[in-house]
């Protein structure tokens, strides 16, 4: 008897053509791709590194969109207050940015999986202990815990990681352990059990595969947020120095120059920063609808 064409499918193949149904969210995935390789390519892209001083000249300030420099290079968004390339510094920030976003999302997954997952299967009195710290750290916005960290580690690329970890991973340990405490109690769990299987192989050959589902999809979310929070913090002073790039600090840079009519030094990394965000929740959603189809009813 032969398999349907369907069938023959590599897992990934149906993954796609699920997905892709929706025009809308395969559109945003390969402008999310191509955002990703643009960042990523930024040295091999752009006509300048926009952190190198040998590099920039302040006689080329605060120039509009299209101007040309004393050297015949093209600014095609123009450039800052201090003379760098705006489009090069957009591809430049979109690196930092990404990293801090994908890094700190990671770090916060894991995090909070972990601690889910055991306050779950423990269950009693250390599961009440834990979930109260959750609550604890739900009570407060990201935003304030994240500011509140860096009042006191400082600023710097590792201390926002650290921040962002800090103010998310509440969020995780929420979801995955409601989502492991019904898990805990289907049959394949009590036969596993019934076994005496090491409980080693119990969380983490059973219940852990059955709560990623919906980890993938809060954790795609999550991302996008830990950008735009990022965003925030650098756009406050408080994040990332100025050595380090992101598109927070772009458009904090550029935003005392609007009411001037330079308004290219903000508005451009600010569409940069709402085009990667928006791709990513448009990804994140359609991810959603695919594992749970119920959703989209």
């Amino acid at each position: 008897m032969t398999n349907s064409p369907l069938e023959r499918q590599s897992p990934v193949r149906r993954f796609w053509n699920e997905y892709s149904e929706s025009k809308v969210a395969a559109f945003a995935f390969f402008v999310l791709c191509a955002i990703v390789l643009t960042a990523f390519a930024g040295p091999f892209l752009t006509i300048q590194n926009p952190y190198d001083l040998a590099q920039i000249s302040i006689l080329d300030s605060s120039m509009p969109p299209g101007s040309e420099s004393m050297d015949g290079a093209t600014f095609f968004l123009g450039t800052d207050d201090q003379g760098r390339d705006l489009l090069s510094a957009i591809v430049y920030g979109l690196r930092i940015s990404l990293l801090v976003g994908v890094v700190s999302g990671a770090l916060a997954v894991v995090m909070g999986t972990a601690i889910g997952i055991f306050s779950a299967y423990a269950g009693g009195r250390i599961d009440n202990a834990i979930m109260r710290v959750v609550d604890l750290f739900l009570g407060f916005p990201s935003f304030l815990i994240a500011l509140i960290c860096l009042a006191v580690l400082g600023r710097g690329a590792d201390k926002v990681v650290l921040a962002l970890v800090l103010s998310q991973w509440a969020n995780f340990a929420r979801i995955v352990r409601g989502v492991a405490i019904v898990e805990r109690e289907k049959e394949y769990m009590e036969a596993a059990k019934g076994l005496a299987l090491p409980k080693t192989r119990i969380v983490f050959g059973h219940l852990l595969p059955n709560c990623m589902p919906p980890l993938i999809v809060v954790s795609t979310m999550n991302v996008a947020f830990s950008i735009t929070l990022e965003a925030s913090l650098s756009f406050l002073g408080v994040g990332l120095p100025i050595t380090e790039p992101s598109l927070g600090l772009l458009i904090s840079n550029g935003y005392e120059y609007i009411l001037t009519g330079k308004h290219w030094m903000s508005v451009y990394p600010g569409v940069a920063l709402l085009i990667t965000v928006a791709s990513i929740n448009l990804v994140a959603d359609r991810l959603r609808d695919v594992f749970n189809p119920r959703l989209n009813k």
